[in-house]
Order: C-alpha cells, then structure tokens, then sequence
C-alpha cells in the first residue's frame, strides 16, 4: 500500500510518502487440536540464513524450518491435525467451486481466495499418507485425521509459475553456510538442505543478488518471480550453493584521492585548523551520551590525520600537529579505560557490549530503554561505535606505540560487537549488525513490545562510516584480511545502497513516485517511509544520508550522478533557506559536483557536530576541477577521476 503525506515542514505534499505491507493471513498452518491451547513456541536452531521454530504441546508438534528466500512454508508435522485458515474467503480448490463441508483428498490442493486481485496458494502433502480435508465454514480447510509428514505451502503468482513449484516441491533449507573467499572478492551460501536431496533447492533472490551471480556457477534462473516486501521483484533459482562476487572495489584509505587541497585554499584551510583546534575538546567529546562525543572525537580525530601528514596533505605546522594529536589522545582515554560517563557494559545474554544509560534501574541504567537512541538493546551499535573505530584507528596510525595492548583491545572488542567473523565467539554474536543475505547492515536491535515492521536501517552513510573504520583499523594494525573484508562489506554495501536506499532515476525496485523522493528514508524490512526518526524536515531526510562525509563515502559510496539529480530534484530550492547546522551537511555534499560554489558558502554556513570547518573546506578544496565552474565539463572529469577509485578485479 502506497500513501501519502500532507505538507510537512518544508517537505512537500506527496501521494508516495511511504509504502507498507500491512499485515494479512492469507494461510495460516495450524493445528486443530490447538483450537483452545496455545503451543510453547521454542527456537531450536539458527545460523546466518535460517532458524527451526518448534510449535508444541502434549499432543503433538509442528516444526517450521525458516530460511532466507524460501518459496515454500514448510511445515513437519508429528501427531497433530493440520488446519488451514485464511482471513479471506476460499472461493476455489483445485480450480472448483468449494462449498462449506465439501471434502477434498489427495497430495496437492490448489486454493483460490477471494480477495482483489484474486490470491492463490499451493498446498503439498509429503507424508507417507495423502491428506483429506474438510472445508469449515468460508475460510477453514480441516484434516480428518492426524499427520505426521511434510506439508509446504507455497504461494502461486501465475500459472505458468505452477510447472516450477511442482519441479522443486518436498526439498527446503534449513539455513545455510557462510564462505569468504577475500582474496577473489566472492561470498558464498551453502545453503543447508534437507527433504528431497535429489533435487536441487529452489530459492528467491533479491535484485542485487542477480547481479552478482558469479558466471558459470551451479544457479540456474527460472521465470518464477514474486514481489519481495520491500526490496522490489524477487527471482526464483535453483542451486544448493550461492557465489556472488563484487568486482568494483574501492581504493579509498586515510584521504581523498588528492589528499592535498588546491594551493590557494591552504593559507586559509590552514586558519580554519588553528581555530578548530583550540575547541574545547572535553566538551566537544562529552556531549549527552557516546553517539555524540563519538562524533566529537571523529572530526577532532580527523584534524590530527590532516596536520600530521604533511606529505599528503600540504598542510604544515608541526607544533600545532604535535597539540592535536596529544589533545585527542587525553580526549580518547576516558573511553578506552570506560570511564566516561555512559560506559559500555558487557551483556552475557545476547554476548554485546551495551550502553549502561538504557539498562534496567537495578542493573545501574536508568530504566528508560530508548536512552542513547536503544543502544542498550542493540540499536546502532554500528553508527555509535564506527566513530570510536575511526578514532582510535587514526590515533593508532599517527603514535603506534600509544597504549598499543589497550587501544587494539578496547578497538577490536567494538569491532567484534558489531562484525564479528567468527561462527563459535563466545562472547560475541557472529555479524551482529551485517546481513549477508540482505547485502547492507541493520540498525533495529531488541524490540520488547515487537517490531511489526522488521528490522530497519535510517543512516546508509554512518553504517559506511563503521566499515571504513574497519579498514582504517586494518590497515593500521597490519590486518590484512580486515581490510579485503571492509572492502567487500562495502561494495556490497555500495551495491544495495542504489538498489534500495539512494534511488536514481530509473530505479526498478520502487513505485515510479516513490522514486522521485530520491532517497527511501527509514528503509524497514516491511516498510519504507519517507521520514527520520527525529523530524520529517527535507534536510532531515536527506541529510542523514551525507554524513559524516569522509573519503569513503565522498568518492566511493555517493557517486555525482546520484548527487546532482538529488541536488536538482530535491536540495537545491531548500538548501538556503536551512539556517541551521544541517546547511553545513548539505553544502559539503554539494562539493562533490561543485566545489566551487560549496566553498565559499562552507566559511559561513553553520556545521554538524560531527563537522568541522576546517575539515569542510579542506575536503572541497581536494575535489577536482575547484575552479572550474561549468558543471558538464566537471562532471564528466569527477566522474573519471570517480571511476579511477575504483579496482576492478
């Protein structure tokens, strides 16, 4: 369902303001000894890709094996009677008229409903037995006795998808394998199959997933398609084991790729660090919780990375090099000793490092469990703790021999919390916040009342920010396995980002109108709407996704043809009328397709928290073509100069 939103702020009256899948029941599996007991609901086993959901009581149970893609509910049934239920009307089965009481016997019951259009779903009965069912008044088809067996439900989109359904019936998965190959840039899913192992599985897979199929792989493609809930047409294969591989990587590390800012500029960029250094760097670093002062230490941090490399950046000044450096060493040190003031406990529930602000009273929190935007239920853990990673990564490359056992600790712990590689970490979940099927991170933790609409992500860019702090770690530390997998967690990452978040014209995987917003807002596993969690302004909306600007996200993430038809479509009527600190986002954005202009309105404009000035104009001042100001002509140069920051392998 597409809706609408009335004029909001200064964010325009809109027919596509967001889309939903609303809950609906079109078939429910269920048992008719459960009419009046309620099964204990357990979940058995999970992985990456899967989980098995036990439904049970004393008289029997129903295994449900979940996994990503999957075109068949599949149900195991033990001693229980299996019954159907839809909210709509079954007007058909098996292509026939159905009236109440009608019985019907056999393997395979094709049912009609009557909603609009008309819904029709496949039902396989694999046990040793068939299966005779009783339709009960409109919406209830009843086994007459127990089953014990293997019962799928699949949904039917088209006749012609009938031919395949029946092909790949009685096999499924019950989640699947992970295999990293860093060196080719390829990641693979053996998925785990279980039933009929003489066929092979039949699975759905997202748009971006079609693209990177690696060729002549075992993944065969089928005309079967169905829409996904928010990720545009899904496309059935066939094949036990998925490759994919992303051959566009970045060569994007510490700076831009012309780390030194245009010659005319370094006078003045250089004013800008004098001033930006003498901040108060214990306020900006204790601001109301650890998202913020992590922002702090960042653009701080980044001031450092400037002055203390001359080399590359033309920027000389070695006694104010030495100052930044030591002040944001004493600015990190609080937090590495876990002193500061919302310090990080370790939860041996779900094995994480949460914030102690949103625990329990009794457990020293303040009971409020949205307190540091839900980091203590593993909301953002990716955003919070990414700009303490690029921190202490810049730290560690500038004084190596800085409390080294006590930052690569405290780091790579953070690092584990959110991304840890290992299947069997005691103490941490594996990718906590990384979904390797989906292609992107997630940003939803714990939702104690539930989550009707999934998981969610509001920040591409902050999720970008952890991985390049990733590599920036990797590469300071020497870890060079660190750095492929940054890399290829980012090109997948970059992959999505167009596919589902940052939508250029053309896009397929969004209502025609929806498009022309040109980014999705909160994206939700059954939802995307067109808003922020913290006010539906357009610099809101469209700010989130262009901060913090770095390198990474700057030359590799957001690309110029992206960012001039947003510009043009959407920022270029509100930008000055933004008199706020969202205005200093939005024109260090505008720098990518025209730093001429963007640079002198960064001397002025308010900034972000997570922004400095100085490290504003320096990052305009490296963009080519600074003064040119015929945008084709720039252009077409910053897209060659784009394209030359990428590796293809």
């Amino acid at each position: 369902v597409v809706g609408a939103y009335q004029l909001t702020n200064n964010v325009p009256e809109t027919t596509a303001g967001y889309f939903v899948n609303g809950v609906v029941v079109d078939l429910r599996l269920t048992s008719a000894e459960w009419k009046d007991e309620k099964p204990e609901t357990t979940v058995t086993d999970w992985d990456l890709f899967g989980a098995n959901v036990k439904l049970a009581t004393s008289d029997g149970s129903i295994n449900f094996p979940i996994s990503r893609g999957m075109p068949f509910v599949t149900a195991i049934y033990e001693d229980l009677t299996p019954q159907f239920f839809t909210q709509h009307a079954i007007i058909k089965v098996n292509d026939k008229d159905a009236q109440d009481q009608d019985t019907f016997t056999g393997r395979k019951f094709k049912l009609s409903f009557n909603d609009n259009p008309t819904s029709t779903f496949l039902i396989y009965a694999l046990g040793d037995e068939p299966l005779t069912l009783k339709k009960a008044g409109h919406n209830n088809l009843i086994s007459s006795d127990t089953y014990n067996g293997l019962i799928q439900v699949a949904k039917l989109p088209n006749s012609e998808a009938e031919r395949i359904l029946d092909a790949s019936k009685g096999v499924y998965a019950t989640g699947g394998d992970l295999d990293l190959n860093l060196e080719r840039n390829t990641y693979t899913i053996q998925w785990k199959v279980e039933g009929d192992r003489s066929k092979k599985l039949l699975t759905y897979a997202y748009p971006h997933h079609m693209k990177t199929f690696v060729r002549n792989g075992e993944i065969k493609r089928t005309k079967l398609k169905l829409l996904s809930s928010s990720k545009g047409q899904m496309y059935a294969v066939v094949g036990n084991t998925w490759t994919l591989v992303e051959k566009d990587l970045n060569n994007i590390e510490w700076f831009p790729p012309n780390p030194a800012p245009e010659e005319s500029t370094r006078n003045e960029i250089m004013e800008a660090i004098v001033s930006d250094v003498q901040m108060d760097y214990r306020e900006e670093t204790t601001r109301g919780g650890n998202y913020f002062s992590g922002k702090g230490l960042q653009k701080l941090a980044m001031l450092a990375l400037m002055l203390n490399k001359p080399d590359q950046t033309q920027l000389r000044n070695q006694e104010l090099a030495h100052e930044s450096l030591n002040k944001i060493k004493t600015a990190l040190l609080p937090y590495l000793e876990n002193k500061q003031q919302d310090s990080y406990k370790y939860d041996v529930l779900y094995r994480g490092i949460v914030s102690k602000e949103g625990l329990p009273k009794e457990l020293g929190g303040s009971g409020d469990r949205n307190a540091a935007f839900g980091h203590s239920y593993y909301n953002d853990h990716h955003y919070h703790q990414g700009y303490f990673i690029v921190t202490a990564a810049i730290v560690h490359y500038l004084d190596p021999l800085w409390r080294t056992i006590q930052i690569k600790e405290w780091t790579e712990t953070l690092i584990r919390d959110v991304n840890c590689q290992v299947e069997d970490d005691p103490y941490f979940a594996q990718y906590r916040n990384w979904d390797w099927f989906a292609g992107h991170s997630w940003a939803g933790g714990i939702k104690v009342d539930g989550a009707l609409d999934g998981r969610d992500q509001e920040s591409v860019p902050e999720s970008v920010n952890f991985f390049w702090g990733t590599k920036l770690w990797g590469l300071a530390t020497k870890n060079e396995d660190l750095v492929k997998l940054s890399d290829l967690q980012l090109a997948i990452t970059k992959r999505t980002t167009y596919e589902y978040f940052l939508m250029l014209d053309g896009n397929k995987n969004r209502p025609v109108e929806m498009v022309k917003n040109k980014v999705s807002g909160i994206f939700f596993e059954q939802k995307v709407d067109y808003t922020t969690y913290f006010g539906r302004y357009m610099e809101f909306i469209h700010g989130i996704q262009q901060l913090p600007m770095t390198p990474m996200l700057g030359y590799y993430i957001r690309t110029p043809e992206f960012v001039k038809q947003e510009w043009d479509q959407k920022l270029k009527d509100i930008a000055p009328t933004v008199n706020n600190p969202w205005a200093g986002v939005l024109y260090l954005n505008y720098a990518m397709i025209n730093p001429a202009e963007a640079y002198p309105l960064l001397r002025n404009v308010d900034v972000d928290d997570g922004q400095t000035r100085s490290y504003s104009l320096y990052l305009t001042a490296t963009h080519p073509g600074f003064f040119r100001r015929s945008l084709s002509k720039f252009l077409k140069e910053k897209s060659r100069l784009h394209g030359s920051n990428v590796r293809t392998i």
